[in-house]
């Protein structure tokens, strides 16, 4: 059912702090490194550093893990079916699908399907966030630029298009197409 690791995200206080402990303490290689997200590489998982969100205080689920899965569907099913409880059924995503459950201890953990990233297409402000950032990972530092922060488990944001993530994000429209406009020359 679970196959894959995909992802390790580790909420923390100090983020710098953090990835000196991570990277130099430990040597776990960095992979990627935008403001709020510090993605190290570690046996073919990401291990990934991001600031612990004020609502979380200084306790609680302080580790978010996701798993791959071939079949979301089937998965849901077979997990509902020994009663494990799920946030929402399986949300279509531009990466894929997508689901959260908890743990007996509520702790959040993440299933994503993957698809084929689709080319070719131009972005616009009616872009999907995950349309982009699943075929352009690179493209999460141009949103950290305008000031928009956006992790695995913000599946709000990222099921938005890039326009309602730049006006939940406080961005003006002038702002919104500087946005889109950046995201196009990265995507070249």
């Amino acid at each position: 059912m679970l196959h894959d690791l995909a992802y390790t995200i580790i909420y923390v206080n100090d983020i710098e702090r953090a990835t000196a402990f991570y990277r130099d303490v430990l040597g776990i290689p960095l992979d990627y490194a935008a403001p709020g997200w510090v993605q190290l590489r570690a046996r073919g998982t990401a291990l990934v550093l991001h600031p612990r969100v004020a609502a979380m205080g200084n306790g609680g689920n302080s580790v978010h893990l996701s798993f791959r899965v071939n079949d979301l569907d089937e998965t849901y099913r077979a997990l509902t079916a020994h009663r494990v409880k799920f946030l929402a059924p399986p949300a279509t995503t531009g990466f894929g699908k997508h689901a959260t459950f908890l743990d007996p201890d509520e702790n959040q953990i993440d299933l994503i399907e993957w698809t084929s990233p689709r080319e070719g297409r131009a972005i616009s402000g009616e872009t999907r966030v995950n349309d982009i950032i699943a075929t352009m990972p690179e493209t999460m530092q141009v949103f950290e630029e305008h000031g928009i922060r956006i992790c695995g488990g913000c599946i709000v944001l990222l099921n938005a298009s890039v326009r309602e993530t730049a006006a939940y994000s406080g961005l003006l429209a002038r702002e919104t197409a500087e946005l889109v406009e950046e995201l196009n020359k990265v995507s070249q």
